[in-house]
């Protein structure tokens, strides 16, 4: 128990090491490349700060075990808007875009309700609908990049001319967040292994540990950068990278279930219904405070919901 402990401890150090890195670079590549954070964080950042999850699903679908991977990307989208979004409109100002975050958000919408769709039809038919979800992220990239480009020329231009300029090697930096993704990927990896231990030590049933420990503790890259986006004032970082986690997990970590044949398991309804009110709220309060910042009243009615949701879990 004491090396679990030590692991627990060591990787939560390293974790928030590897984020604060992660937004230095970030910012060091936006400026170079002059494409806004929010669009990094919603492809670049949300990709890798969602490879856990991506490695959850071959592990469970290797190991027959599909539920887990399946309470993993619903446990962790209701996570980073309950609680890593949440946490985030509590402690800082978090301000609004007026173009990209509002056309993100439909995205996610979209993703949200194709996601869900699948699970009211026959097994049989979700092998063949899932590959829309695949062309569906694709989709999202290749319109996510032209944003960014008509971004640099009118919403972001202000933002972008006050990043770093300084010389350096573009290329040096990509690798640099790259590397400081890895570093999330590992942290959090032991971080999940030692909770999860710990769970099994209390008796914790293997699908309340998918909806809860192990969609928090894969949640805990998108909180770590979170905390570092809202030190360093990103707010479109900060919003874009909850905003394409989403995304990226109910459409490619969906599609790779779906695909897989084995996803035959309905989750509770519960989980479902507190997702789509997670994602529905988010996209509500985005509209109504759109230009300024929400206020941080509903930073704790969200960790509110995220407690309901956690208690909902233990007391079924």
């Amino acid at each position: 128990m004491q090396y679990q402990f030590l692991t627990f401890s060591f990787s939560l150090i390293f974790l928030i090491v590897s984020a604060n890195l992660l937004l230095k670079f970030i910012e060091k590549f936006a400026g170079r490349i002059k494409i806004s954070p929010l669009v990094i964080g919603a492809t670049i950042i949300a990709i890798g700060t969602s490879l856990p999850e991506t490695f959850v699903a071959f592990s469970s679908l290797a190991q027959n075990a599909a539920d887990i991977s399946l309470g993993d990307i619903i446990g962790s989208n209701i996570a980073n808007i309950s609680l890593v979004l949440g946490l985030g409109i509590l402690l800082f100002p978090v301000r609004i875009g007026t173009e990209k975050t509002q056309r993100n958000n439909l995205v996610m919408l979209l993703s949200t309700a194709a996601f869900v769709g699948l699970f009211l039809i026959p097994p049989e038919y979700r092998r063949m609908l899932g590959v829309l979800l695949i062309i569906f992220y694709a989709t999202f990239l290749i319109m996510e990049t032209v944003w960014g480009e008509t971004g640099r020329q009118k919403e972001d231009k202000k933002a972008l001319s006050k990043l770093s300029t300084r010389k350096g090697n573009a290329l040096v930096y990509f690798l640099g967040i790259l590397a400081s993704i890895a570093g999330l990927i590992i942290s959090s990896r032991y971080l999940v292994a030692s909770v999860i231990y710990f769970s099994k030590l209390f008796n914790i049933s293997g699908e309340i540990i998918g909806l809860s420990v192990v969609a928090l503790g894969t949640s805990l890259p998108e909180l770590a950068t979170t905390i570092a986006s809202g030190i360093n004032k990103d707010w479109k970082l900060l919003y874009g990278d909850v905003q394409g986690s989403n995304i990226y997990n109910l459409s490619i970590i969906g599609a790779i279930l779906f695909l897989s044949g084995k996803m035959n398991y309905n989750p509770p309804i519960y989980p479902l219904v507190i997702l789509c009110l997670a994602t529905l709220t988010i996209i509500y309060l985005s509209k109504k405070y759109e230009g300024t910042n929400i206020p941080r009243v509903y930073g704790l009615l969200y960790l509110g919901l995220y407690a309901f949701y956690i208690a909902k879990i233990y007391t079924s």
